[in-house]
């Protein structure tokens, strides 16, 4: 076995920095095109969400309004589900509920 001398290792390890620097390069760039290509996609399904989301919170806080027995999951589901409307970009119309709710104790 012939014996391995340091410019061999580093001729090496500077083609495997290259090779693993072109690699993550490669990989960015393809990313971002996946992100570009998706991007329509994840806006359905955003808009989906939140109409899901202030349909279920409309629901709830109708049964909250009319004092119907409500769990402690479902609450926790509430909170869950009215965080993420406002990360969605929900608007207003159920906050003001929310807050008339909570003004009347029934929140």
């Amino acid at each position: 076995m012939e014996n391995i001398t340091f410019e061999q290792v580093a001729t090496i390890l500077a083609f495997l920095v290259g090779f693993l620097g072109s690699i993550e390069a490669v990989t960015f760039k393809l990313n971002k095109k996946i992100e570009k290509i998706l991007e329509p996609v994840n806006k359905k399904i955003d808009n989906l969400e939140l109409t899901t989301d202030k349909n279920f919170l409309v629901r709830f806080l109708s049964d909250a309004e009319q004092r119907s027995i409500i769990d402690e999951v479902e609450w926790e589901r509430f909170y869950e589900t009215y965080k993420r409307y406002h990360e969605l970009g929900g608007n207003s119309y159920i906050d003001h509920k929310v807050e008339k709710l909570k003004k009347e104790g029934k929140i």
